[in-house]
């Protein structure tokens, strides 16, 4: 295994007094508590990166909206002179392609400038390797131990891409460490991005919700991190991908025309009763309605769908509706994994009456097994 590897994403952030902000994206009247406290306003963008084989820098921002002149007037090469930027708008995100292989660039503020050096491509450490990439927030290190070693073990899981949202229980050099115990993994990279996630609250129709940063991650790693991978999986630390017939998922998607796998999710729940944080293997109960949340992915980032852009419960926009979900292939969502972070859901507790399921049961017994002979949970 390569040796695991952790970094700041290069970015730039405005001061909070700077004179230009991030424009509201909601009237006053529905500027909720959460939105006031979450809603990002001064990060001007999360990261810029070199890549050699395009001969070019990619930036990954928010938005730009009335920043756009900012970032566009104010970011000069090392002699000061300007860059030729490509610009793609979407709805949560914004990327950049800058023309040349800058080793240094200037911001000019509205107040000082700032020096920016690109970081270096970290592609091919997970060239032709089936990956995962997660988001995470002080998740415990057994849990994202259980969660790689399950991925590796039913469908050859080989690289793990992690951004780290500003854990404060642990490092990013700690959760890397942590990883690299997991038997059968070859590339690691834990990716610090402690910028803000945005708002979750509720939004009304024809509302765009300003969480940025999850959608601007993933397309950082298909332009970035995971563009040569040989597929590509998009799976919380709360979410396990079963397997029902022995085969990978990454195989499934790298083998389909269009380059991605549907994955449908479904609840399952530790014991009733349970009152608080419990590891993915103590959810072997589901309700016998088996509820559905949104489904995942996984995609193959040379496909057809991945050059449409890859969000969090998509890929490709529309045409991803198109694609038939996998039966052999199965997200279980473990509702009491979880640190509780979503003010507005109870995850510790589960409604309604719960039955012990047969299949989680013999899964979640085999992935126990596993942790504790190797030292992950006691």
């Amino acid at each position: 295994m390569q040796a695991p590897e952790t970094l700041r994403l290069v970015g730039l952030t405005l001061p909070a007094n700077s004179p230009a902000l991030r424009d509201h994206m909601r009237p006053p009247e529905r500027r909720t508590e959460n939105y006031q406290q979450t809603y990002d306003r001064t990060t001007l963008f999360y990261d810029i990166v070199r890549r050699p084989e395009r001969g070019d820098l990619l930036i990954t921002a928010p938005p730009l909206m009335n920043l756009r002149p900012l970032l566009t007037d104010g970011l000069r090469d090392a002699q000061d002179a300007p860059l030729r930027l490509r610009i793609r708008d979407f709805d949560k995100y914004t990327q950049i392609r800058v023309a040349g292989m800058h080793d240094r660039l200037t911001f000019h503020g509205p107040s000082e400038v700032t020096e920016v050096r690109p970081r270096a491509d970290d592609a091919p450490r997970f060239a032709g390797l089936n990956c995962a990439v997660t988001m995470n927030r002080n998740n415990p290190l057994p849990w994202v131990q259980a969660w790689a070693l399950h991925h590796v073990r039913e469908h050859r899981l080989e690289g793990v891409l992690i951004f780290d949202n500003g854990s404060t229980d642990y490092t990013p050099d700690d959760l890397a460490r942590a990883l690299a115990l997991v038997p059968g993994l070859k590339s690691i990279c834990v990716a610090s991005a402690p910028y803000p996630y945005g708002t979750t609250d509720k939004v009304l129709k024809g509302e765009t919700r300003p969480n940025f940063l999850q959608p601007a991650m993933l397309n950082l790693a298909r332009g970035s991190f995971l563009r040569q991978a040989r597929a590509v999986l998009n799976c919380d630390i709360d979410e396990l991908v079963l397997s029902r017939d022995g085969s990978s998922v990454f195989d499934r998607a790298a083998s389909k025309p269009w380059g991605a796998a549907r994955l449908p999710v479904y609840w399952a729940d530790p014991a009733p009763g349970t009152q608080g944080p419990s590891p993915q293997w103590a959810h072997r109960w589901r309700s016998p309605t088996r509820t559905r949340t949104p489904r995942k992915w996984c995609v193959a980032p040379r496909g057809l769908l991945s050059k449409m852009g890859w969000y969090v419960h998509h890929v490709g926009g529309e045409a991803f509706k198109l694609n038939r979900e996998s039966t052999a292939h199965e997200i279980v969502h473990c509702r009491a994994c979880s640190t509780g972070w979503h003010p507005f859901k109870a995850r510790h507790k589960a409604a309604g009456e719960l039955r012990e399921d047969p299949e989680l049961a013999a899964l979640m017994d085999d992935l126990e097994l596993q942790v504790k002979e190797l030292g992950f949970a006691q």
